[in-house]
């Protein structure tokens, strides 16, 4: 369910009325619950049973942590949960009750033949799945007694933290990074002269696993480290897994940001509803007109970069680097609008990126969510930059290849985190020696060595996102090349200067530039108008929505980061 689509404005009035007319915040919990489950069921219903057996195990190991034996008959219910939700996303034929189909008729409703068609799934490996699910709910009760055998409780705790880590990141591993890994062993075998036997398996990609997973990791080892308390409530720890606003593509929230909303009922107040309704127009000016019009021109030229010429490569790639920041800032937008108007702050997302003028500060300004996260739970884990310089830059390059490998299982991701965190220790170094050469250190902070900072800084973001963007090898090394190496050619026919992407694009980025400078200069423009007059902010949803009806694309485009 994509926030740009009737389905989405559907759910949300529902979600209003909810708030509105619910007073009891545990009625409130369990009706935006069931509003998050059915928001993620929308894209694949069976992976919502995921969802649930994952959460259910960061729950009771949360508890554990914290020296809290879950009874008996408390297991009994979580497995009831699991074999109940499980069997109704697999065992029922939603996709035709999603979008109906010929057999849906008031005669075969009431002979029973569209009941027949309703539990009768089309799915392949559906029973094996819901098998599977059914076990774990069974077993896991009788394993979790074993822990409470272990008498050390700081082993025990350790036991409840590698099993939440280890049932995470399996997870993930199967869904997200299985086939890439027998792939690429496949293709050494090959390079090799070998015939590795290596299994591909048909296996979907769970929208958001990437996003909800390090969700639930950062409140289990928060819990671990004491710097947060075990949720007791099961209904309180989904919710704050599964919150619809964040669910899918971040921000990538810790238990701090979320649970403790929880303690008392939401309330609806005009202000947050004012201001989170300007922040969801900020995000889908940004979105909607101008990274889905922008996004034409780029798949245009990147689908077959071949024969382009380097002024093409840096046009494209720098269109893409506004696509990508519009795209997934207007989702945290959007995110961050909604959550607001029903009483709940979710973290800043992202702070000026581009004004960065070095690659040290674009990380702590570009996806904060991901970046601290990555910075708290592995970085620092890892010795941070206290230790040795030889093992600070180790620890940056694990950090950002593992975080490239996290936005996706392509070696292009890789390769992108690696050539990031080596940009990252290029400028620790050159931050070091700057600092025991004074003059050198004061002719950077000139505004002469500013904007020439700023601009190397740029050059190598935008090198970056090339790599980001290209996925197959081949054209990769060529869009690199052509990035590199000017090669004198001037033309851009490939473009399609004759129609209208490229002037859209132009004027879309252009648009961009000056709204983003703006921002920067005299406050953020969503801000602006929480303080602006009825007149003015009258003047302006007026020529929004003339911008809006014009400019609205024709197909509702999914976020670049649901693919994460």
């Amino acid at each position: 369910m994509l926030f740009q689509t009737t389905e989405f404005l559907v759910l949300f009035l529902l979600s209003i009325a909810g708030i509105a007319l619910l007073k009891n915040n545990k009625h409130q919990h369990i009706f935006m619950g069931i509003l998050s489950y059915v928001f993620y069921a929308w894209w694949d219903v069976r992976f919502v049973s995921l969802l649930l057996v994952t959460s259910q195990v960061d729950f009771v190991a949360a508890q554990g942590m914290d020296g809290i034996k879950v009874s008996r008959a408390e297991r009994f219910k979580l497995a009831l949960i699991v074999i109940a939700g499980s069997f109704l996303t697999l065992g029922v034929n939603w996709p035709m009750l999603q979008h109906g189909t010929e057999e849906f008729t008031l005669a075969s409703l009431t002979s029973g033949a569209w009941w027949s068609s309703v539990m009768r799934p089309e799915w392949k490996g559906v029973w094996a799945s819901f098998a599977g699910c059914s076990a774990f709910a069974i077993l896991a009760p009788i394993f979790y007694e074993f822990y409470f055998k272990i008498q050390d409780p700081e082993k025990r705790r350790r036991a409840f933290l590698w099993t939440s880590v280890i049932a995470n990141l399996s997870v993930l591993g199967f869904f997200k990074y299985f086939n890439f890994f027998t792939d690429s062993l496949h293709g050494i075998g090959d390079m090799l002269n070998m015939n590795i036997p290596v299994p591909h398996l048909e296996v979907l990609l769970p929208v958001g696993i990437s996003f909800y997973t390090f969700v639930s990791m950062s409140y289990t080892i928060d819990v671990y480290r004491k710097e947060f308390p075990a949720e007791r409530s099961f209904l309180r720890f989904a919710l704050f897994v599964c919150y619809y606003p964040h669910l899918v593509a971040g921000p990538i929230i810790r238990p701090d940001n979320f649970l403790p909303s929880l303690n008392k009922p939401w309330v609806l107040r005009g202000g947050n509803i004012i201001s989170g309704f300007h922040l969801c127009l900020n995000g889908f000016f940004k979105k909607v007109l101008i990274a889905d019009n922008i996004a034409r021109l780029v798949d245009v030229v990147f689908s077959d970069p071949s024969g382009q010429p380097t002024i093409v490569i840096w046009l494209a790639t720098a269109f893409f680097a506004v696509q990508i920041y519009c795209d997934f800032s207007g989702y945290s937008d959007i995110a961050r609008g909604i959550s607001r108007m029903f009483g709940v702050e979710l973290p800043l997302n992202f702070d000026y990126p581009y004004f960065s003028t070095s690659i040290i500060e674009f990380w702590r300004r570009w996806h904060l969510s991901l970046s601290t996260w990555l910075r708290d739970y592995l970085y620092i884990p890892l010795g941070g930059g206290r230790a040795e310089p030889w093992r600070v830059y180790f620890n940056l390059m694990t950090t950002m290849v593992l975080g490239g490998l996290w936005h996706g299982a392509s070696w292009n991701f890789v390769i992108w985190g690696a050539y990031q965190g080596g940009l990252l220790c290029v400028n620790r170094f050159i931050r070091f020696v700057a600092e025991k050469i004074p003059a050198l250190n004061g002719l950077l902070q000139t505004k002469i060595g500013t904007a020439i900072r700023w601009c190397v800084t740029m050059y190598f973001v935008l090198l970056g996102w090339l790599i980001f963007r290209v996925t197959d090898f081949e054209h990769l090394k060529y869009c690199a090349k052509k990035f590199v190496f000017f090669d004198g050619r001037l033309e851009l026919s490939a473009l399609g200067v004759g129609n209208g992407d490229p002037v859209v694009a132009v004027l879309l980025t252009g648009m961009f530039v000056v709204f983003h400078t703006y921002s920067r200069i005299k406050g953020r423009i969503h801000d602006s108008f929480d303080r602006s007059s009825p007149y003015k902010l009258a003047l302006v949803y007026a020529t929004l929505a003339i911008v809006f009806f014009y400019l609205w694309p024709a197909t509702d485009a999914a976020f670049i980061y649901f693919q994460f």
